[in-house]
């Protein structure tokens, strides 16, 4: 799957499957995207994620409980924490 470069991935308007905005990205950790929807933090793999246009779409179902763990990860390594 090409992709281009991933921080042009930041910045976005995140929408689902039906084109319904879910919130935006905002940072790219690992091979994962950041999203901020709300006050909440989610990591989102690369694989489930494809621009079209000036938006990102995700695919798939999301799995948010899990989506949200995996942004964890992140906010550690923001904090300069491990794990």
């Amino acid at each position: 799957m090409p992709f281009r470069n991933k921080l042009s991935y930041v910045a976005r308007f995140v929408v689902d499957s039906q084109g319904k905005r879910i919130g935006e990205s905002i940072s790219v950790f690992e091979d994962m995207l950041i999203i901020k929807k709300g006050e909440k933090f989610y990591a989102i793999p690369f694989k489930h994620v494809e621009m079209r246009g000036e938006e990102i779409r995700v695919r798939g179902i999301v799995q948010w409980d899990k989506a949200e763990a995996l942004a964890k990860r992140w906010k550690n390594a923001q904090n300069g924490n491990r794990g």
